[in-house]
């Protein structure tokens, strides 16, 4: 007995350090996405690159993290978690690494896409991880405890990239995150489970995989053109229609494909199909939060870089309460209440925001509207997460969460494309006396779209649902259709 007591007692051990290696790996994703968007323009008068390569430092990124993440998933479910997740912290690693020490663009830009590399291969990965601990409970904890350092990630990486900006240089954007990203590389074998996952005799589809990767590439690209130039290009209208020619013929294939990279069974779970089709409005909201925030806060009401910064540090705090609340709201009602609540809460604080004025002051008119916000993304976020995997089959979550992970990534470029576009032609329209009318009328225009994707989404929660009557906590590792249920480890 008293040998199996050493043994007993470090198991709530690795299952902490288990739940830390995987905030930390979400954490380190999007911190980097705002805080580099906070230096580009300083990384753009170091390199003398014009706007369109400082945009490149940007895009490099982006197209293979949103191209890669349902192949992410994939291989995650394919090659065993551990493999694949450490691989990717790898590559992410590498590419901070070289990024901070480039000496040239295109080593920037060959560093900045191998950690969107990295990232796409980590992130769906990791969430399949949280899905499958055994314990619905330390479940619900991980994804709460993932929300939160997002929410700090996206929260204080204005604060810290402003600050680190100022005072060490671009470069330590990437390099102080070096040793976090490094510890989690060589934490991840120790950490994560080494069992191979079986059930998928066929392999890799390699021919949807690129497929996938080349469509979801090009509409990244497509979306991410409309705020420059405009939804009317040419290279806009082309990488839309090229993309959906290449999904036409990657439906076509998959439905000829022994082993298809997503199995119809995935798309039969109400759960997630539910959660796949609604989140991407949660996302929309959040990201429209962040960026069209940012920008209003210092164009519309005069704030500094740094002061528009600290102005969204009370969303990081309502992060944290957000989480174990949702948590206990789990507990007791049905996960497709809480998260349409959520999408309508998040509605509301878009609408206070949509009526402050340019001479409106932070604590009494624009605070509001940001806890509201903050509250019903939280929420949506963190019951959005934890259905779209409860009733997946173990060997398919990866891709599962790869597939939607996608649906959210697509949603926010999307909405940092669309609402700039909007905020910008209402902004153009405007016959005001003074520039901050009009760029607070077309603010006010864009926070009022936003709400509408929040309904939209909070309305398609509650009509879809979830079509089993039983609790809203399934028993985890369970699809309806009886030939999806495998044994895996």
């Amino acid at each position: 007995m008293s040998l199996s007591r050493p043994e007993h007692a470090a198991r709530p051990r690795k299952a902490l350090y288990l739940t830390a290696l995987l905030v930390v790996t979400n954490f380190l994703v999007v911190f980097d996405g705002l805080v580099v968007t906070v230096a580009l323009p300083t990384v753009q008068r170091g390199f003398d690159m014009s706007q369109v390569g400082a945009q490149w430092v940007m895009t490099a990124y982006m197209l293979p993290l949103g191209g890669m993440l349902l192949l992410g998933g994939r291989c995650g479910d394919r090659y065993g978690r551990r493999r694949v997740l450490t691989t990717g912290l790898g590559l992410f690693t590498v590419g901070l690494m070289l990024a901070g020490l480039a000496l040239t663009p295109w080593l920037l830009l060959v560093g900045r896409a191998l950690q969107g590399v990295g990232a796409a291969l980590a992130v769906p990965t990791s969430f399949a991880t949280i899905s499958s601990r055994p314990d619905a409970g330390d479940r619900d904890r991980t994804f709460a405890a993932v929300a939160v350092a997002g929410g700090l990630g996206a929260a204080g990486g204005a604060v810290v990239g402003g600050a680190v900006i100022q005072g060490l240089g671009w470069r330590y954007v990437f390099l102080l995150s070096v040793p976090v990203a490094a510890c989690a590389f060589l934490s991840a074998p120790k950490l994560l489970p080494g069992h191979r996952p079986r059930g998928h005799p066929d392999g890799l589809d390699l021919p949807g995989a690129a497929l996938s990767v080349a469509g979801l590439m090009i509409l990244v690209y497509g979306i991410a053109g409309v705020e420059h130039a405009g939804l009317a290009s040419p290279v806009v209208l082309g990488s839309l229609a090229g993309s959906v020619l290449v999904f036409l013929i990657f439906i076509s294939h998959e439905r000829k494909a022994a082993a298809p990279l997503i199995r119809p069974e995935v798309l039969h779970v109400p759960s997630f199909r539910t959660s796949a089709l609604a989140m991407p409005a949660n996302e929309f909201s959040y990201q429209g939060t962040v960026f069209i925030g940012l920008l209003f806060f210092q164009q519309a009401l005069g704030y500094s870089p740094l002061a528009a910064g600290l102005a969204f540090c009370p969303l990081g705090i309502v992060v944290l309460a957000g989480s174990p609340l949702t948590k206990l709201l789990l507990r007791r009602y049905r996960w497709t209440i809480i998260a349409s609540c959520a999408q309508f809460l998040s509605a509301c604080g878009f609408v206070l925001l949509a009526l402050a004025s340019p001479s409106a002051r932070y604590v009494p008119h624009i605070l509001p509207g940001l806890l509201i916000l903050g509250l019903g993304t939280v929420v949506g976020a963190v019951t959005f997460n934890v259905a779209a995997g409860k009733d997946l089959s173990a060997n398919e979550k990866g891709v599962g969460y790869g597939l939607f992970e996608t649906a959210k990534y697509v949603a926010g470029v999307l909405a940092i494309a669309c609402l700039g576009s909007i905020a910008a032609a209402r902004t153009a329209h405007m016959d005001a006396a003074d520039q901050a009318t009009a760029l607070a009328a077309g603010y006010r225009l864009a926070f009022l779209v936003a709400a509408g994707i929040a309904v939209l989404g909070g309305l398609v929660t509650a009509l879809l649902g979830d079509d089993q009557k039983g609790s809203a906590r399934e028993r985890p590792g369970t699809v309806r259709a009886p030939r999806s249920r495998r044994d895996v480890s």
